[in-house]
């Protein structure tokens, strides 16, 4: 018969019972630390995509305002 815990007779001791515990809330952290550095690497994406879509908008909005400068200058000529 094979032996799991330290104890007499393979039984589990308090200390067997600490460190399967101790294991055990270890790789809930680190489950837990994984998961936060994914939600901070979407969180750059998402910056970053937002940078570029209000730098797009800008754009965008600057040419609109070139258009209607000319627009406005051709109708002050024309009056």
């Amino acid at each position: 018969m094979q032996k799991l815990g330290s104890g007499p007779d393979g039984q589990f001791t308090f200390l067997d019972m600490v460190s399967l515990l101790s294991f055990l809330i270890g790789t809930a952290n680190l489950q837990e630390n994984l998961t936060q550095g994914d939600k901070q690497d979407l969180m750059e994406i998402f910056s970053k995509k937002t940078d570029d879509l209000l730098k797009e908008i800008h754009q965008h909005l600057k040419e609109q305002d070139n258009k209607i400068d000319i627009i406005l200058e051709e109708l002050s000529h024309g009056s």
